[in-house]
């Protein structure tokens, strides 16, 4: 009996590709589907149900990354292949591919002989994996957290739209609002920024829910005004010098737990409130709505011990977390997620004095429906922007937390710790290249004196200064770290032994030209440094045998008389 052939899904934009992929595949033993969107990819993954899925990570409609993730969190696909076909080479992508959930990686142009074999072997259980010390799994299962959360509230508002159907006299025209909402909603949801969500949500009022005029106002808290920032149905040179003064404070109470307040002639909340806007857009019949969190209780944030789980598991090689870090950010994220800035997005006006209905006539006013339909779009939108600004915020931290690990304090060079690893991987990715690389160790002539003399808060901006002039004259591939104390380390990729000493010279003579601090009291009456050079291959086999000999080399020229550049040689003599 013949094994049955593994159904292969290729998601990607580009015909040529898909074509290309489709003449390798498009025969035993694989069987071959495509798809050339993000959402179609997920659809036909649900209905063919595949065996491996090739992926491009950047797709017209959503990331590859994160459909990646969105495919992996449903249980019936949480083991499925998923592979990366791209032109993205860097390690970088590689990693955020793997990070997602994807099985492998295969940049592009790919090779047409093997492409059909690399498949096999992933079929038959090759996965790559990115390194132990990335941690970053935890960070995959929070947000999965956050896509599941979303997910679930999404499922809530579409079955409370299909109860407010049962029970409406407008059951034609309700259910194509709804069948429109959740089209909007499903855009929504693949908005990869707070800003692209207040475009796609103020275009789709406009394009899909039929009102003559729609504004996008953004709250200014200090000089408590609302100030347009997209508008339809209005002409620009009109909105975009508006400002509607108005008392942001009283506006926000006003929603209390609505999304949505339908403002007229018989209102009974604060008409004063609105005078600005009844004044200035000349209407006194409009929707006003809210893009945040209406409601005014503390919110729920991570515990203690959640927040320590989760740092100490995707940082645990690279910083040390103290309760009192801890709590710093426990106390950030509460007060984030209790200002103005994390619960109100922006207002959304809405003019229903001239909206049309589905055939097209006018009508004096907005029906029910409609303010129906406008908060539970409002509802799921604050859901998506709460999760968006909360993601970016805890991305903003992490990314704190990972550069405050490998950054030196007091230079904001690299540190010791981050110089090891990285000087590991460029020997492992020269021998790999058959490439060389030159690592200089400097050393400041008479540091300690210059401690004693005028102080370690002096030596200190003689460090900072330094690390300045480095940073300055050295390329951005070069790595350039504090080895401690009064000790630098620059390691400079494919840098020829020759070409290391002319930068080092170089160093030496910026060092020497530059006034780092006042150092008359000085032997040299000036900042001075020494620096031994070593290479690779020609001085070293491992990351030690090079520091050691570039400290060798940097020892021989103190001894030399300090203010020079020495070179490492094996010979003693």
């Amino acid at each position: 009996m013949k094994n049955a052939a593994h159904k292969i899904l290729y998601i990607e934009d580009d015909p040529a590709s898909r074509l290309l992929i489709k003449k390798i595949l498009d025969r035993p033993p694989f069987q071959y589907f495509d798809a050339s969107t993000g959402m179609e990819g997920l659809t036909n993954c649900i209905k063919i149900r595949p065996d491996l899925i090739l992926m491009d990570i950047i797709l017209p409609d959503i990331s590859g990354a994160e459909l990646t993730t969105k495919i992996k969190s449903i249980p019936e696909f949480k083991n499925i292949i998923i592979v990366a076909i791209t032109g993205e080479t860097s390690e970088e992508s590689r990693e955020i591919s793997l990070i997602a959930g994807c099985d492998g990686y295969i940049p592009k142009p790919i090779d047409t002989i093997t492409f059909a074999d690399q498949i096999l072997k992933f079929l038959e259980g090759q996965r790559e994996e990115v390194s132990e010390e990335r941690r970053e799994f935890v960070r995959q299962r929070y947000q999965e957290t956050l896509v599941d959360h979303l997910t679930s509230k999404v499922n809530e508002l579409q079955i409370s739209n299909k109860l407010l159907t049962e029970r409406t006299d407008l059951l034609k025209n309700y259910s194509h609002k709804l069948e429109q909402l959740l089209g909007v909603i499903n855009r929504l949801q693949v908005c990869q920024s707070l800003r692209q969500l207040e475009e796609t949500l103020h275009d789709e009022i406009k394009t899909n829910l039929d009102f003559s005029r729609c504004i996008f106002f953004e709250p200014d808290f200090q000089k408590n005004q609302l100030k347009p920032s997209m508008a339809c149905g209005i002409e620009k040179n009109k909105w975009n010098k508006m400002e509607l003064s108005i008392d942001l404070h009283l506006l926000r109470t006003a929603f209390e737990k609505k999304h949505v307040l339908s403002f007229n002639e018989k209102s009974e909340f604060n008409r004063q409130l609105f005078t600005d806007i009844q004044k200035k857009l000349e209407t006194n019949q409009f929707i006003l709505g809210l893009l945040g969190n209406p409601q005014k209780n503390d919110p729920e944030i991570l515990t203690k011990q959640e927040i320590h789980d989760l740092i100490t598991k995707t940082f645990s090689d690279l910083h040390e977390y103290h309760d009192t870090d801890i709590e710093i950010i426990r106390d950030h994220l509460k007060e984030f997620m209790v200002s103005d800035v994390f619960t109100v997005g922006g207002y959304l006006f809405v003019d229903t004095k001239n909206s049309y209905d589905l055939n097209g006539s006018e009508r004096e006013k907005s029906p029910s429906y409609d303010v129906g339909i406008l908060e539970m779009l409002l509802q799921a939108a604050s859901l998506i922007y709460l999760n968006l600004q909360l993601r970016e915020q805890l991305k903003e931290l992490f990314v704190r937390a990972e550069r405050d690990a490998v950054t030196d304090y007091l230079t904001n060079l690299f540190n010791y710790r981050y110089l090891k690893q990285q000087l590991s991987r460029e020997f492992d990715r020269a021998r790999r290249h058959k490439s060389r690389f030159v690592s200089l160790m400097i050393d400041i002539d008479h540091f300690k004196l210059y401690n004693d003399t005028f102080g370690h808060q002096a030596g200190d901006v003689v460090l900072r200064n330094l690390a300045d002039v480095l940073r300055k004259n050295t390329r951005s591939s070069d790595i350039v770290a504090r080895y401690g104390g009064e000790e630098f380390v620059i390691v400079c990729p494919e840098l020829e032994k020759e070409m290391g000493v002319v930068l080092a010279e170089k160093l030496r003579t910026m060092v020497l030209k530059t006034p780092l601090t006042d150092g008359k009291n000085l032997p040299d009456k000036k900042i001075t440094i020494s620096v031994g050079v070593a290479a690779y291959p020609e001085d070293a086999d491992s990351p030690n045998d090079l520091i050691n000999n570039a400290d060798t080399a940097l020892y021989k020229a103190k001894k030399n008389g300090r203010n020079q550049v020495q070179v490492y040689s094996a010979n003693k003599t």
